[in-house]
C-alpha cells in the first residue's frame, strides 16, 4: 500500500512539473474544414537575443530551481523513513510542513516567465527536473 501511495503522490508531483511547461502551437482550419497544427517558429530577433543571452543564468532562476529541488530532496527523504517506519507521528508534522513549503514554491515556479527563459535556464532547468524524477522513482520502488 506504502508503494502505491509513493506512486500517486510522485505521479502528482510530475504532473505538477508538465503543468509548469507550455504550449507553442496554433490550430487553423484549412479550406475542407479539417483542423491543421502548426508549429509557431521563432523569429529570427528571437532567434538572435536567445544566442546573445545563452550563456547566462540569472541568479534568481537558479535559486527558484535549487530551492525546488531542495524541497524533493526533503520530500524524498520524509518519504524513505516513511517507508522504513510509517508509525513515526513526526513524519506527519514535517509532510504538513513539507504541503505548505509546496505552495509558496509553486507560487514561485508560475511566477517565473518560462517564454523568457535562455537556453543556458533552460539546460538547468531540465537538469534539475531530470534529478528529480530520478529521486522520485527511487523513492517509488
Amino acid at each position: 500500500m506504502k508503494k502505491y501511495i509513493s506512486i500517486i503522490i510522485a505521479l502528482v508531483l510530475m504532473l505538477t512539473l508538465a503543468g509548469c511547461g507550455g504550449d507553442k502551437t496554433t490550430t487553423t482550419e484549412n479550406d475542407t474544414g479539417n483542423d491543421i497544427v502548426e508549429e509557431e517558429t521563432e523569429s529570427v530577433s528571437d532567434v538572435e537575443s536567445s544566442e546573445t543571452d545563452s550563456g547566462l543564468l540569472s541568479p534568481e532562476f537558479k535559486k527558484i530551481m535549487d530551492d525546488y529541488e531542495a524541497w524533493f530532496d526533503h520530500y524524498c527523504d520524509v518519504m524513505k523513513r516513511y517507508q522504513e517506519d510509517s508509525t513515526n507521528l513526526e513524519l506527519l508534522s514535517e509532510m504538513t510542513d513539507l504541503l505548505t513549503e509546496e505552495t509558496t514554491m509553486l507560487e514561485e515556479m508560475e511566477s517565473m516567465d518560462q517564454s523568457e527563459m535562455n537556453t543556458a535556464e533552460l539546460a538547468y532547468y531540465l537538469e534539475v527536473t531530470t534529478r528529480i524524477e530520478k529521486k522520485l522513482l527511487e523513492v517509488a520502488y
